[in-house]
């Protein structure tokens, strides 16, 4: 490779890294507020409980919004949770076949013979 060809290709990774730091960027700056953040877990007395995060002066943390097709906003949202399991609504029922299944054009399947024995004499 000529010298015009490796230095084309570094700046091409060059150029890339830039883009992905462009890119990159907003979302990283709106998760900064959560990366100092404390989780505290609070207990009201009807026996509810309740997550906040709090920065280091203690006041609470705005929670980050995702933006669409980013990768690490979409890590910070809560996971959905799935649907529950389906019941279903009646008992099933199996067909059974009254003949056959033949194949069109062809005569039926013969039945199949019995399991061929080794014709080799036993190892005493």
């Amino acid at each position: 490779m000529t010298d015009r060809g490796k230095s084309l290709l570094r700046f091409l990774a060059v150029l890339l890294l830039v883009q992905w730091t462009a890119a990159l960027e907003p979302c990283l700056r709106s998760l900064a507020s959560i990366a100092s953040a404390q989780a505290v877990t609070l207990c009201s007395p009807a026996g509810t409980m309740r997550t906040i995060l709090l920065d280091e002066n203690g006041r609470p943390v705005e929670p980050v919004m995702p933006h669409a097709g980013c990768p690490l906003c979409q890590a910070a949202a809560p996971a959905i949770l799935p649907e529950p399991p389906f019941v279903q609504a009646g008992p099933v029922a199996y067909l059974i076949p009254l003949r056959a299944a033949t194949r069109i054009g062809l005569p039926p399947i013969p039945p199949r013979g019995p399991p061929q024995q080794p014709r080799a004499p036993p190892i005493a």
